[in-house]
């Protein structure tokens, strides 16, 4: 009997696992994909869901008796989407490293993971078409408007190997943010709890329902405001932080320093309007096995706003 096996990547989390088995399975009818989720052929994590249950990132899915494309064919019917070749050109430069398994992608602000309402095409669509395959996935994902580094793989295999690592936290991760508002202390930690709704990413004591996240900061940099016209001068102003992701929630850093009271500068969801066109949150420095890279870290020049 043959178990297909799959990882799921940025492009398919939060797909409802129907709608993820009728794409994969393109050749079973729905009546004996739907049989399968019901007798518990396909299980999630190794546990048995029903059709409207949504995919999270780096889950394990394992599915029995239905037949998948092979990656050959997959590869052999690959459409491709008519992205420019300066667009092609473009995001060529932007791969930091790359061997037979993987590469280092330092993806830019406002730029999707992959295309949606409104995107034509995002960083997965654009190196499916760079490297003419359909297997390339990417095993960690930063929002639209964030920048930084993300893994591409271009192995399903490698994506496996990756993701399990992810979720064992074995990849290291730092960002730097510049956040509104003057914090005091050198270094904190926050512990706390994300569930994730419809509209996004909210702070919560219950522990069932929410994940432990945990996220260490150390303050980097500070400056005050030039203004004269406020109470309390010397507290109004922005502070740069050097970022350690303990945990890999959605929207963690985001949520958690906005419910700490400092908002990222540029964060319209979770911060406040403050008219910036740029997300202060960058992904500066991934690391695992014996692999170790990093780049320049932004917003610290004359440049933005220091």
């Amino acid at each position: 009997m043959e178990i297909f096996e799959y990882v799921v990547d940025s492009e398919t989390e939060g797909m409802r696992i129907d709608r993820y088995l009728k794409k994969t399975f393109k050749h079973e009818p729905l009546s004996k994909i739907f049989q399968a989720l019901r007798k518990g052929d396909v299980k999630v994590g190794g546990k048995k869901v029903k059709e409207n249950y949504r995919l999270s990132l780096n889950e394990r899915i394992s599915v029995k008796y239905l037949k998948a494309e092979t990656a050959s064919n997959e590869n052999k019917n690959f459409k491709k989407n008519k992205i420019e070749k300066k667009v092609l050109d473009k995001y060529k430069k932007c791969v930091i490293f790359e061997n037979e398994d993987f590469f280092i992608v330092n993806k830019e602000g406002n730029i999707p993971m992959h295309k949606g309402t409104g995107h034509e095409y995002g960083l997965s669509e654009i190196f499916k078409e760079i490297y003419n395959s359909e297997n390339i996935n990417f095993a960690n994902r930063l929002d639209y408007e964030t920048s930084g580094l993300v893994i591409g793989c271009k192995t399903l295999k490698f994506l496996r190997y990756i993701s399990e690592k992810i979720r064992n936290n074995e990849v290291r991760k730092k960002y730097i943010a510049v956040v509104h508002g003057i914090i005091e202390e050198e270094k904190f930690t926050i512990e706390n709890y994300l569930l994730v709704e419809e509209n996004g990413v909210s702070v919560t004591k219950n522990k069932t329902e929410g994940k432990k996240s945990i996220t260490e900061f150390r303050c980097i940099g500070r400056k005050t405001s030039r203004k004269t016209n406020v109470k309390n001068p010397g507290k109004i102003g922005k502070t740069a932080l050097d970022i350690n992701l303990v945990t890999g929630r959605k929207h963690q850093i985001r949520a958690q320093i906005s419910d700490y009271g400092y908002p990222i500068v540029g964060d319209r969801k979770y911060g406040k309007n403050d008219k910036s066109d740029i997300l202060y949150l960058c992904c500066y420095y991934v690391a695992f096995d014996e692999y170790e890279y990093e780049i320049e870290k932004k917003f610290l020049n004359n440049q933005f706003m220091w």
